[in-house]
């Protein structure tokens, strides 16, 4: 089991009461030594080459100014803004290293990145940390985000790409003008980008379906020889910024599918959003708890009576995937 982590990232900040605080990561530390899990490891830095391969020049121009300036109404740059991004990516790129030794990892990697488009920044996201690290990688990947919001930066870098298939399962007609089934590639990408939107209000049942019936076969057909797992811990109950009913055993059941389908174990978890402090921390202490075969006592895992059709716009999002990739995929 490898954790990366460097202290400095506490120093991110948006402002005093922006729900991507650093008291995210401390409540995490917490969680993680109480449970007998705090054994980290700092990453090595990494350059503005690998960045510029996923990123513009003129993003990365203006990530370096200093300028203090918002980007959005939810997001800042700052002076240490391009310190704390890089830094970021560093441990994203530091966990898929070892994963690709067959240590699966996790990267407490935040500002969180996958609404960092080629050009783009915003959603609390300044360059995309997935997307960095499998370009560092250079093997065949499946970044597979289970964040509740839609991972459009990380769709849109890799849309004309077939060596890296993207997997977004999220909450649907809810982030930004993206995430829709119908948005599958373009060029030599088609087919490789799966959409997987889920009606509000779903919960274990319905993701379980996602997994099981999309999700799992996709990593049969893709064969990818590494797993990124953007983990997103916002569709849980206890996180008010979405309105999803996953509890803690839900998530971690969902990564240890994920876990178990690995190609020798090369896996990444790398941290997106999560924002009920210690609902994320203990699903996080639980998936680190599987690289140990040991489980938590969750705090949060009441089982939330599911109120969408979940199972049904599963089926008709398993048929379209599917055949979709039949007529565009070789």
């Amino acid at each position: 089991m490898v954790i990366v982590y460097h202290e400095d990232l506490l120093k991110h900040s948006q402002w005093s009461d922006h729900p991507e605080s650093p008291f995210r990561l401390k409540t995490i530390r917490k969680k993680l030594e109480n449970e007998g899990l705090w054994d980290v490891i700092p990453p090595h830095p990494i350059d503005d080459e690998l960045v510029l391969k996923i990123h513009t020049a003129d993003l990365l121009k203006k990530l370096k100014s200093g300028e203090e300036m918002p980007i959005d109404p939810d997001t800042m740059l700052r002076k240490d803004t391009y310190d704390m991004a890089m830094l970021s990516a560093s441990l994203a790129v530091e966990a898929v290293k070892h994963a690709l030794n067959g240590e699966p990892s996790i990267a407490l990697s935040r500002p969180p990145g996958h609404h960092a488009g080629k050009s783009r920044m915003g959603g609390f996201c300044y360059l995309n940390n997935a997307a960095i690290a499998a370009q560092s990688a250079n093997v065949r990947t499946m970044i597979i985000d289970l964040d509740v919001h839609h991972c459009n930066g990380t769709e849109e870098i890799f849309y004309d790409r077939k060596d890296v298939m993207v997997v977004s399962l999220h909450e649907a007609d809810f982030y930004w003008d993206s995430g829709y089934l119908e948005d599958i590639g373009e060029g030599a990408g088609t087919g490789y980008n799966v959409n997987v939107p889920i009606p509000r209000g779903s919960g274990n049942n319905t993701y379980n379906i996602a997994m099981d019936e999309i999700v799992i076969p996709l990593i049969g057909d893709f064969k990818p020889e590494l797993l990124i797992i953007c983990l997103g811990v916002d569709g849980h109950y206890g996180d008010t910024n979405s309105h999803m009913v996953l509890n803690t055993q839900g998530y971690i059941g969902l990564c240890k599918k994920l876990y178990d389908a690995a190609p020798d174990k090369k896996i990444a978890f790398i941290l997106e959003g999560g924002y009920h402090l210690r609902a994320t921390a203990e699903v996080v202490a639980g998936v680190a708890a599987l690289f140990q075969d040991r489980e938590i006592k969750p705090e949060y895992g009441e089982e939330k009576v599911e109120q969408s059709n979940g199972p049904r716009e599963m089926r008709k999002a398993k048929e379209f995937i599917f055949s979709e990739r039949e007529r565009n995929c070789d």
